[in-house]
């Protein structure tokens, strides 16, 4: 009785999938590993393996972890999901139930306004309010800065102005994050389609093929800066620990 977009339907239906997943894996899983437990910790590895490069901080990595790992799965499996053959051709009443939820900018800007949102949040609790609010407005630097001197109060003039335009790049984190995901995900779903309907074999495989790299590629990328991101939230906390 009121419209719902295909792209939502498929987020339902990879929320089940996960549903799925955890209640076979707590019941499967055991101190002497099968084959599908032994693949489960590999991801599990490489992905906090990727974040420790990053963070090169274990107590950091640990923190973050449970953010980072359930969104790069969850976006590898919504990029992914779509290259299921038949999956996007059900429809009722002659409409598609089912689409790529990536390829709808609502799902990856939510995502991206969300994971700039819990920045903020981490960057507060890290440097405390008056210290984050600094960061951008930067009040005390210059009254500092003209006490030693007319050129030093200039230079912290600059500073100044550079704090303010944090601001503006804190949105642009937002946009960015989404844009680029959406892009690379909708591009994709386009030309799946052309190539599909104008060559029969050998093209739509070797497209297939490399859809299979970038879904997995721009899960990474995704959570490779939000990772970055969160470890500039926090850098005044990691000075304070050095």
């Amino acid at each position: 009785g009121f419209p719902i977009a295909s792209s939502t339907l498929m987020i339902f239906l990879i929320i089940l999938v996960f549903i799925v997943f955890a209640l076979f894996a707590t019941r499967t899983f055991s101190i002497r590993p099968g084959g599908f437990q032994i693949v489960v910790e590999e991801v599990y590895d490489q992905i906090i393996g990727l974040v420790d490069q990053i963070t090169n901080s274990e107590k950091h990595s640990k923190k973050i972890f449970p953010v980072i790992g359930a969104m790069l799965v969850y976006l590898a499996v919504a990029n992914l999901i779509g290259l299921i053959p038949g999956l996007t051709s059900v429809t009722f009443n002659g409409k598609a139930i089912f689409s790529s939820a990536t390829a709808d900018f609502n799902t990856t800007f939510g995502l991206a306004f969300a994971m700039v949102i819990l920045l903020q949040v981490v960057s507060i609790k890290s440097n405390g309010i008056w210290g984050y609010l600094g960061q951008f407005f930067q009040f005390k630097q210059v009254y500092q800065g003209f006490k030693k001197g007319i050129g030093e109060g200039m230079v912290s003039l600059i500073g100044f102005f550079v704090g303010l335009l944090d601001i503006i790049s804190e949105f642009a984190k937002i946009i960015s994050l989404s844009l680029r995901l959406f892009g690379n995900m909708y591009a994709g779903v386009v030309l799946a389609t052309i190539i599909l309907g104008a060559f029969a074999f050998i093209l739509p495989s070797v497209w297939l093929g490399l859809s299979l790299l970038f879904a997995v590629v721009q899960a990474m990328v995704f959570g490779a800066l939000v990772t970055a991101y969160y470890m500039l939230a926090v850098s005044s906390e990691n000075e304070d620990g050095e």
